[in-house]
């Protein structure tokens, strides 16, 4: 007996007529088939017809589910994790309607130790050396190990020549945010702050070109960070450009953010090389004030070749300024003295 023919241009299993007119029984493209398994198959497709219930049904409804999916669909409700190792403005925006979060400005030139001061935060949190503070979660824990890579070969006494890399984005026109959730040890509280790792060519585009359309960001954030490099104030032939650029930045930031001034804080970085003098501070903070910011400073050492110095000095107590609250909120309606010139609400009081 031969099989259904194997002549895709043929029709004969739907005809029963071969195009090439060769006898059905005796065409090379149908296969013989073997007389003893064909009459065992024959006996066993009757058995099951003539059978009721037990396993014969189980099998049957088996059969009918065959090519159907093995596994069920996973739940759509199951948390993935994101596609970019840093959170996108969208992502951002998602998190801070959902709940109260501290957005943080972080601006600085290249090497002013930007990335350098969210790695040491990073380590000091799983390490529980975080004062203050410790860590509850983080939806950006990739980024964070992508950007550690380069300290977790640091061995005591030979520190590696570049602790962190340098920050690039793959979307050069959208800031990229880092995450974390941090408890504070004194009341338990729970803070979600977002941190932008940037590269410091945006903060130059900034001051030399006044290009700001890459920090629109900044309007919302509670605190902006301005990262200054030390090294550069305390060297006598540096410091007086290292001022003018840092001023210039903080000019360039009043001028970006015309309806709203965020606190500021000033961080010096690089303390276990050279202590950031008084005098610099002052100028620092006093042009800040000028343009109507909340001005501070927090002098920090990411990392530390100094033996006077802790690796991450500073840092905790960097964000712990940073969720602080800020100055009380104006009175609603202030009292004010009545003016018989003026026709306001507040001139038809009677003074008791």
């Amino acid at each position: 007996m031969r099989g259904p023919c194997q002549n895709s241009s043929c029709t004969f299993n739907a005809t029963k007529t071969c195009v090439l007119g060769n006898p059905p029984d005796d065409c090379e493209n149908r296969p013989l088939l073997d007389v003893e398994d064909e009459e065992e198959k024959e006996g066993e497709e009757d058995a099951g017809e003539g059978s009721v219930g037990g396993e014969d049904d189980a099998s049957i409804a088996d059969a009918g589910r065959v090519g159907m999916p093995v596994l069920t669909a996973p739940d759509d409700v199951l948390r993935s994790l994101p596609a970019s190792r840093t959170l996108g403005i969208a992502q951002v925006n998602a998190i801070t309607e959902s709940r109260p979060a501290c957005l943080v400005g972080v601006v600085g030139l290249a090497g002013a130790g930007k990335t350098a001061a969210l790695v040491s935060a990073y380590l000091l949190l799983s390490n529980g050396s975080f004062k203050g503070f410790s860590f509850a979660d983080s939806d950006t824990l990739r980024a964070f190990e992508e950007i550690t890579r380069g300290s977790r070969t640091w061995q005591k006494g030979n520190p590696p020549e570049q602790i962190t890399v340098h920050t690039t984005l793959s979307n050069d026109r959208e800031a990229g945010f880092l995450h974390l959730r941090l408890r504070r040890d004194e009341d338990d509280r729970i803070f979600d702050m977002l941190l932008p790792d940037l590269p410091g060519e945006w903060s130059r585009a900034l001051i030399d070109r006044d290009d700001t359309d890459r920090f629109a960001f900044l309007g919302a954030s509670s605190v902006i960070w301005i990262m200054v490099d030390g090294r550069q104030f305390g060297n006598p032939g540096r410091v007086a450009h290292a001022r003018y650029r840092a001023k210039l930045l903080i000019e360039r930031l009043a001028n970006l953010l015309k309806e709203t001034r965020p606190r500021l804080i000033v961080v010096p970085t690089w303390q276990d090389k050279v202590a950031f003098p008084q005098a610099e501070a002052e100028i620092l903070l006093e042009c800040g004030r000028s343009f109507g910011f909340e001005a501070d400073i927090a002098l920090i050492a990411s990392f530390s070749w100094n033996d006077d110095i802790n690796p991450g000095q500073g840092v905790a107590e960097l964000f712990s300024m940073t969720l602080t609250a800020g100055p009380p909120p104006p009175d609603f309606w202030p009292a004010t003295d009545p003016d018989s010139n003026d026709r306001k609400l507040a001139s038809f009081r009677r003074d008791v």
